[in-house]
Parts: structure tokens; C-alpha cells; sequence
């Protein structure tokens, strides 16, 4: 994942919740050319928080939504550090921070195993499979989550989805990390890309948990 996207757009603001962010992001996207040929753009959304957006721009747009369960890998002491990202039969590692926290291959190898686990299990939670993406086939993916810190779920899951052999992904986002790397996309649609970022809650006055009846409700 090392080309860069051939453009980004970026704003700077705040969101009162996930829905208001949606709506922000619609705008910023319904002026694109993809969305001339609406039978072509699929809306993949990260579970969970991203499915609210999900739900919200695939109906904008009047288009497909796919949900996507990527678990991320946690640090061995840090359950809020993501070390990487799982997705099906993909596993994205941030080498970096990894070797930043002298975490042997069995640390390594036991947090793996964790997130396979939970990953199953919500495949099962929600009723998803791998064949439900090869509806992406030759079509323009717009990847979308509530929020991206260090990356590693939006490069896990791109990773997957480029398995699926798709026209084109992009990435939607309320907010990202400034110093993230995001390539790997063929255009960035971020409205806010603070040079200081803590987490993804900061940015959104209103950041609930987002519970199985709501992913349940927004996927239907």
C-alpha cells in the first residue's frame, strides 16, 4: 500500500454525532463523478461506528451498503492501541509500533489469536461471510468509518477489498490523524485532518457505543 491517492479533500470541523457527520461527508462527495453511475458505487462501512455513516450515505447516494467487521489487534497492555487489523483472510501488522514495544512473536502470535476470535465471532453475530464482498467486483468501493487513528482497520480492510478485485476504493472519514499514512486509496474524502490527535471520540460531541440492535437496524 504505498501510492498515494490521486487527491484528498480536507476541512476542519466538529460533529455534534455520526449522523451529522454523514450528512457532512454527503456533501462533500455528491458533487463526484462516481456518482454518475450509481450502479457502480458500493458503500462498505466499518462495524461498528461506521455503519451508522454507512447507512445514512448509501441511501444518500442511493446506492449498495456493505457492512464489514475488521477487529483490530490490540496491544498486549494497551487494549486502545492497535497494533494492526484483521479482516477475513487478511491480518495488517504496524511493524513500527510493534517493534517500538518489543513484543516478542508469541505476544505478537497470542494477540492474533485474540482478535481472530472475537472476528469470528462477530461473523457470526451479524451474519456475515466472505461472499457477500464479491458483489465488489469491478465496482467503486467507498470506504467509510467514523474515524481513523493510526490506521491499521481502514488498511486491513482496504487490503481485503482489494481481493475482491473492485474498479476503484476510497476512503470517507469525518476525521483522521494528520501523520497516518493512507495510501493505498485512489482518493481520500476527509473533512477534518488534525496535526494533534488523541482519539477518534474527541471530534464528536456525542460518541455513544454503538449497540448489535442499532449495527442490526443499520444494515437491513
Amino acid at each position: 500500500m504505498r501510492h498515494r491517492p490521486v487527491c484528498y479533500i480536507i476541512l476542519k470541523m466538529r460533529f455534534n454525532n455520526r449522523q451529522e457527520a454523514a450528512i457532512k461527508l454527503y456533501r462533500l462527495l455528491r458533487n463526484d463523478s462516481l456518482f454518475i453511475d450509481k450502479s457502480k458505487a458500493i458503500v462498505v462501512s466499518i462495524l461498528r461506528g461506521g455503519v451508522i455513516l454507512g447507512s445514512i450515505l448509501s441511501k444518500k447516494i442511493d446506492c449498495l451498503h456493505l457492512p464489514l467487521i475488521v477487529i483490530k489487534i490490540s496491544a498486549p497492555y494497551n487494549p486502545e492501541l492497535a497494533i494492526g487489523a484483521l479482516c477475513f483472510n487478511v491480518t495488517y501488522l504496524e511493524r513500527e509500533i510493534i517493534k517500538s514495544l518489543g513484543l516478542s512473536r508469541q505476544d505478537l502470535q497470542e494477540q492474533v489469536k485474540i482478535a481472530e476470535y472475537k472476528f469470528i465471532q462477530f461473523c457470526n453475530r451479524f451474519g456475515l461471510n466472505e461472499k457477500l464482498y464479491t458483489q465488489a467486483k469491478n465496482k467503486i468501493l467507498i470506504l467509510v468509518d467514523d474515524g481513523v487513528a493510526t490506521g491499521a482497520s481502514v488498511k486491513a480492510a482496504c487490503l481485503f477489498l482489494k481481493s475482491m478485485s473492485p474498479k476503484k476504493i476510497t476512503l470517507a472519514t469525518p476525521v483522521a490523524a494528520a501523520d497516518t499514512d493512507l495510501g493505498g486509496f485512489d482518493k481520500l474524502y476527509i473533512l477534518n485532518r488534525p496535526a494533534s490527535f488523541g482519539a477518534v471520540s474527541q471530534y464528536y460531541s456525542h460518541f455513544p457505543q454503538v449497540e448489535d440492535q442499532e449495527v442490526k437496524q443499520a444494515i437491513q
